[in-house]
């Protein structure tokens, strides 16, 4: 069937016209939204502006209730709240708990309890940030369900906020949650753990299951001593490094890597020929630190070792010996006798360190 000229350009005229007018609409909508986004901005950069100058007054001229802080607008709520959580990360002493009474004083606190269970993940982050940020510890027990919130960002600073109040009974739960994070994100969520400070680790010492039971609780335990520097988890980190988890002596040498006790040098030497690579390169790296001339021969060996992680490890503890070790690596790079791996590996660490023009 064939339709008439004349029908086939007046449906692909209106049908041009439907589809310009779609488009301009489309544009229109666009630059709508953005002109509302760009006026939105320009509010809260002035109010920020103007409050930035109220606060200077209030919280460093007069004291007690003589400092004034200028009425709050009711629509402006929302976007005080945002700016007194930015500004108390930057103050402590009196000034925060200052800080702490102008926000207490709005009475939006009230709200948490609702606001943290809102629709809205951006009204839930705030909410829990907020616990955190002014230590409402009232509200603690209801930030916990957040760590399961389908929005990650909404979870991690509820975490952040159970862990800056540093009660261990929230010790548990945050743990579960960075342990159902992926591996390679763990190390980043030391951050959120540290923020129980020192007791968590003689906490997780006496709270923890046997490592064979539980093993990725002890990989943080020993990752949060090296970073903590606690060296009063040292007995335990060279227990740990006689497990049969090879993910557990590798992160407790780490950690004993990081606290660089000489002390610890004969328990760890021997792991330098353990069969699981990851062990013995985390030994050469501890052994760069702890080890001193004695460690030479062993790391000259590993130079040679089959796995690149291990020789690289290997040819870093020898320049951290300082004058000794780099000797031991410029010897390799001349010696024509010497392994071609370890020849290279030892020219590579030379060259990345700049120690040869420096003898």
């Amino acid at each position: 069937m064939h339709l008439p000229p004349e029908l086939v350009l007046r449906v692909l005229i209106w049908g041009t016209l439907i589809l310009a007018s779609l488009v301009c609409g489309l544009i229109l909508v666009g630059a709508g939204i953005q002109y509302r986004r760009d006026r939105q901005n320009r509010y809260r950069i002035a109010r920020f502006q103007s409050w930035e100058k109220d606060l200077a007054v209030y919280l460093f001229s007069g004291t007690g209730a003589s400092r004034p802080f200028p009425p709050i607008a009711r629509e402006d709520r929302s976007l005080f709240q945002t700016f007194l959580a930015r500004y108390h990360a930057t103050l402590a002493g009196q000034e925060a708990e200052a800080l702490k009474d102008l926000y207490l004083g709005l009475g939006v606190h009230k709200s948490i309890p609702h606001r943290l269970k809102h629709r809205l993940a951006t009204v839930r982050a705030q909410a829990a940030q907020e616990v955190g940020i002014f230590r409402l510890s009232e509200y603690l027990e209801s930030v916990v369900p957040l760590l399961n919130d389908p929005v990650p960002y909404v979870a991690h600073l509820a975490a952040q906020s159970l862990a800056r109040a540093g009660d261990l009974r929230f010790a548990r739960p945050v743990l579960d949650w960075v342990l159902r994070e992926e591996k390679y994100q763990r190390e980043r969520l030391l951050r959120v753990l540290e923020g129980f400070g020192p007791e968590l680790l003689p906490w997780l010492e006496t709270t923890l299951e046997a490592p064979v039971v539980d093993p990725e609780s002890w990989i943080l335990f020993a990752l949060l001593a090296g970073s903590h520097r606690h060296r009063e988890s040292e007995p335990r980190l060279l227990e740990l490094i006689d497990t049969s988890v090879v993910d557990i002596q590798a992160s407790a040498l780490k950690a004993l890597a990081a606290l660089a006790d000489p002390l610890t040098y004969p328990r760890v030497e021997p792991l330098a020929r353990h069969e699981a690579w990851p062990i013995r390169a985390q030994a050469a790296k501890a052994l760069g630190l702890i080890g001193g001339p004695d460690a030479i021969p062993t790391l000259i060996a590993l130079t040679s070792d089959q796995v690149y992680e291990v020789r690289r490890n290997a040819a870093q503890g020898l320049a951290d010996l300082g004058h000794a070790g780099t000797s031991a690596l410029t010897w390799l790079t001349e010696d024509p006798t010497a392994d071609r791996f370890a020849r290279d590996i030892a020219r590579e660490r030379l060259e990345w360190t700049d120690e040869r023009g420096h003898q």
